[in-house]
C-alpha cells in the first residue's frame, strides 16, 4: 500500500504555522494561564481581589448605577 504525502503552502519550513493561526491560539493560551494562576492562588489561600481592587470597583459602580430613592 502506498501512502500519499500532501504538501501545503500554509506552513513554512519546519512545520511553522501561519501568523493568523498563532494569533487565535495565543488568546486561548493566555486564558488558560490566567485560570491556572487563579487556581494556584486560591489553593495557597491568597485572595484574588485586593482591597484596592474592591475600592476601585465600588467607585466605578457608583458612576454606573444611580442611587435608588
Amino acid at each position: 500500500m502506498a501512502t500519499s504525502v500532501r504538501t501545503t503552502k500554509a506552513r513554512e519550513p519546519l512545520g511553522r504555522r501561519r501568523a493568523t493561526s498563532e494569533r487565535r491560539t495565543k488568546g486561548r493560551l493566555r486564558e488558560l494561564c490566567d485560570e491556572v494562576l487563579a487556581s494556584y492562588r486560591i489553593a495557597i489561600g491568597e485572595d484574588l481581589v485586593t482591597e484596592e481592587d474592591r475600592e476601585s470597583a465600588q467607585q466605578q459602580l457608583k458612576t454606573f448605577v444611580p442611587r435608588l430613592a
